[in-house]
């Protein structure tokens, strides 16, 4: 048995990690390095060795000129029907736009997806279009929008002004069956952009359109945006450690881990899991719900695999929202 399946067997063996039907254990996973908190001191008890769960990635804090609006509806606006579903290309290797399917799991749970379950709804981030294996280093969401040109992650995996990263919905072992999307602007709010607040650790990304085609036209729609501010839910996670080109799922419950943060216990989510939408009200069977947080803040994110945290979707996240839409 070579190393990566070694590795794999053992986190199956003690239960950290729970194949999917079908799935060979030669899957490559390993623990990811992942890099040091610029900001752990400002965190609630942070140590100055708390690490985050983003891959290798250009400086997540780079001068930026995004802002928050100067006032926000505090509820989510209303937003426009998600577009039909695209054709399959016909050489797509993974699951097309019209449905991949994340599979409700015991609570707390990962477990690798095989391709037929996969969401094309979720990507992975790459800092350039060269999306070569194992250079991943955040995962996206798409969120429902009126234009449906909008991605959701954590701040730290993207920075205002920054170009040249792309979102890969759907992304498996080097393929891109529903394309690569250029970002092509990131909006973020001043606090995190200026101070690097752990409060702040989410932005969304609006992706350029492909021969006039929308990005939710691609990938069957979005999911919805909830900010009312919750914090106890049962939710779904969907996300791409670096160490590993095959996305793994979890069904998990959240809790308020203060009044800002949430807290959740999934295992496995390492280094590339960052930006991982918590999908609250989910439907399997039509790959939707709402999301409430994506990982990041504290610790960005967490510096356990098996804890992860995200803000709480309130009035600052609907003004990135409604600042992206205006875009």
């Amino acid at each position: 048995m070579d190393t990566a399946a070694r590795k794999v067997a053992t986190l199956v063996a003690t239960g950290l990690l729970v194949s999917g039907t079908g799935v060979g254990v030669a899957t490559a996973w390993a623990t990811t390095p992942r890099t040091a908190s610029a900001h752990a001191a400002t965190t609630p008890s942070a140590t100055a060795s708390a690490t985050a769960k983003a891959g290798a990635t250009p400086s997540a804090h780079a001068s930026a000129t995004a802002t928050t609006s100067a006032s926000a509806s505090a509820t989510a606006s209303a937003s426009a029907s998600s577009s039909p579903s695209a054709s399959p290309s016909p050489t797509a290797a993974t699951a097309s736009a019209s449905g991949g399917k994340p599979p409700v799991t015991t609570t707390g749970q990962s477990q690798v997806l095989e391709a037929s379950q996969q969401s094309t709804k979720v990507g992975a981030i790459f800092s350039s279009s060269s999306i070569t294996p194992g250079n991943h280093h955040c995962t996206a969401s798409v969120v429902d929008s009126p234009a449906g040109d909008l991605i959701v992650t954590a701040a730290h995996c993207l920075s205002a002004g920054q170009t040249g990263a792309v979102f890969v919905p759907g992304y498996r072992d080097g393929s891109a069956p529903d394309g690569v999307w250029a970002i092509s602007q990131v909006v973020e709010n001043s606090a995190w952009t200026g101070d690097g607040d752990e409060d702040d650790d989410v932005a969304f990304g609006v992706v350029a359109a492909q021969s006039g085609r929308s990005l939710e036209s691609a990938v069957g729609g979005g999911y919805t945006l909830s900010t009312s501010g919750t914090t106890t839910a049962t939710v779904q996670m969907t996300g791409y450690p670096s160490a590993t080109d095959e996305p793994i799922t979890c069904t998990g419950d959240a809790a308020a881990y203060s009044s800002t943060q949430l807290v959740i216990d999934c295992t496995a989510f390492t280094g590339g899991t960052s930006g991982t939408a918590w999908i609250a009200g989910y439907d399997s069977d039509a790959d939707a719900g709402s999301i409430i947080g994506v990982i990041g803040g504290y610790q960005q994110g967490g510096d356990t695999a098996d804890t992860s945290y995200s803000i709480v979707f309130g009035s600052d996240t609907q003004a990135l929202y409604e600042q992206a839409v205006s875009q």
